[in-house]
């Protein structure tokens, strides 16, 4: 199977000189904006505006760094990292969306129109409007998205908890929410086929889900209520993976379905290093396929429920980054590959909301027992 896309250079060229166009205007306006707001602070600096935080600078990039250093010390760390986690993912998305594959026909041939097989006539009808589109203006559609998706990535990393940081959530929301059920067809979960081998239910379903847990109170992230909400999203979520999985009509209890989605991870433009292993994995599920899904369906629903429960111990996170790994390289060859990548798939976004939602919790533990043996050093004192 050849899946290298053909890429024609004249509209590489007009994809390349649009860009640089609409970037230029799209900088032109952020900085009419940053001088409006230069001049605003300028001749109103003698406001008395105490509910807001004020810095002895004028000039407004400066402004937003001193923020972004005082933001970083007052507010939970793990929240710090879920806007720069999401700010980057937002960021390499945009990147990979500017691939020369993406205006051509590669984008619509081999990232739109896999997400039809299977589907509802009524959903195979929109998705074949959103496909008729991209097909109509393959360079203009991608220009903008790449725009798009590079400006929610800035506004989350340079604007964290100001009006540009909570428009960059709203808008990644709306944005995402229009990529999962346009262009990734909902994870697949309509086909019956779903599986979190191939990166269903979609990564960009997981930015939305950040993003809205970004939009939560401090007070929610303090008092341990994001600890708990999280780790049942995230069981939940396994727990339905592994039900996906185990269904009978859904194939993988077949050598030719369970390798399905392998054999197509191998057969992309990569180094044999990534592939052989692949290929490999393929072959093995293809004889021993209740073997290998049993083992899924299994690892799945124990991590699940182990979530769920909030029984989040070590070892269980461990073993839950071991099989993002493992499903991250076997069977979303790490999301990039081919030319054809829009984002580096769910894996890598699930890690990163796992990492945010425990790292509260493993600080607190690892301060508990220097304050129990501070408090008897004390005692013994005295």
């Amino acid at each position: 199977m050849n899946m290298t896309p053909y890429i024609d250079p004249a509209v590489v060229h007009s994809f390349h000189v649009m860009l640089f166009q609409w970037s230029l205007m799209t900088l032109a306006t952020i900085l009419l904006m940053s001088a409006a707001w230069w001049l605003l602070g300028y001749f109103n600096e003698e406001v008395d505006t105490p509910q807001h935080i004020t810095f002895d600078t004028h000039h407004p990039f400066r402004q937003i760094w001193m923020l972004i250093r005082h933001r970083i010390g007052h507010t939970p760390k793990a929240r710090v990292v879920l806007w720069w986690g999401l700010g980057a993912f937002w960021l390499i998305d945009g990147v990979l969306q500017a691939q020369p594959a993406m205006p051509n026909n590669g984008f619509v041939q081999d990232v739109l129109a896999p997400t039809v097989i299977g589907q509802p006539p009524w959903y195979l009808r929109i998705l074949g409007w959103n496909i008729q589109f991209w097909t109509d203006y393959p360079i203009g559609a991608d220009v903008f998205a790449v725009i798009l998706q590079v400006g929610i990535g800035l506004c989350l990393l340079l604007a964290m908890d100001r009006v540009w940081g909570k428009i960059g959530l709203w808008v990644s929301i709306v944005w995402g929410l229009g990529i999962w059920f346009l262009g990734e067809g909902m994870g697949g979960i309509l086909t019956g086929s779903a599986t979190w081998l191939s990166g269903s239910p979609g990564s960009v379903l997981f930015y939305v889900c950040g993003a809205i847990f970004l939009l939560l109170p401090e007070s929610v992230w303090r008092d341990g209520r994001v600890i708990r909400f999280g780790n049942r999203v995230i069981g939940g979520i396994w727990i339905l993976a592994a039900f996906a999985q185990a269904l009978p009509t859904a194939g993988y209890w077949t050598g030719q379905g369970l390798s399905t989605p392998f054999l197509i991870a191998a057969s992309m433009p990569q180094p044999r290093l990534f592939s052989d292993p692949i290929h490999a994995m393929a072959v093995s599920t293809l004889h021993h396929p209740w073997l290998w899904n049993t083992a899924f369906v299994v690892f799945m629903f124990t991590l699940g429920v182990f979530f769920w429960f909030q029984r989040v111990h070590s070892w269980v996170l461990v073993s839950a980054f071991v099989w993002l790994f493992f499903s991250w390289w076997m069977g979303e060859d790490f999301g990039v590959m081919g030319g054809i990548g829009t984002d580096p798939n769910s894996a890598p976004v699930f890690a990163l909301f796992i990492v945010t939602i425990h790292l509260d919790r493993f600080a607190r533990h690892k301060q508990a027992p220097l304050k129990l043996h501070t408090q008897t050093f004390f005692t013994l004192e005295r």
